[in-house]
């Protein structure tokens, strides 16, 4: 849950932001939108590759994105081939977060995957929308330039759990 949520907190307001917060125009967003989705189905064959062998290393790995991914966009120059490298990078960490959630949470119930992988289904569509009304609320109190430090105190979240898990999975 919170891993989608954090995820969407900025996904759902991604060419508006790159409008009105990075300057772009409606055809370079276009391009972005593009470049996104072509990062993102790459990194959902490598992140399929290496969910089998290393789930909590993976999704560590593609959940730093919620945490690196405010200051890339903080700290990029608004030129066109600057943004293009941190939104193909965004693609890459974003990307594969479905695929990500149903293979964590189907490998936290072997024995009962059917059910584990509805209720990931109903999870990641309650993530969907509470990052996406969580998104829409800041940006409605402190504009669109905040969008992508949104997704943080999820990303915590997410990583607290995970981690729990993990403890748990050892006792």
């Amino acid at each position: 849950l919170f891993l989608i949520t954090a995820w969407f907190c900025s996904y759902s307001y991604f060419a508006d932001y790159l409008s009105k917060a990075m300057g772009l125009t409606d055809p370079q967003i276009s391009y972005m939108l593009l470049l996104f989705g072509v990062m993102g189905v790459i990194s959902n064959f490598l992140a399929g590759r290496l969910l089998g062998k290393y789930m909590i290393n993976t999704t560590l790995f593609f959940l730093a994105g919620t945490f690196l991914m405010p200051f890339a966009f903080q700290y990029v120059t608004h030129s066109f081939l600057n943004i293009s490298l941190v939104v193909g990078f965004w693609g890459v960490m974003y990307g594969p977060c479905f695929l990500i959630g149903v293979g964590y949470m189907v490998s936290a119930a072997q024995d009962a995957k059917e059910f584990a992988n509805s209720l990931q289904t109903s999870f990641g569509n309650l993530g969907v929308s509470l990052g996406t009304a969580t998104g829409g609320w800041f940006i409605s109190h402190y504009g669109i330039a905040v969008t992508p430090w949104v997704g943080i105190g999820f990303g915590v979240l997410a990583v607290v759990m995970i981690l729990w898990r993990a403890w748990l999975d050892r006792v």
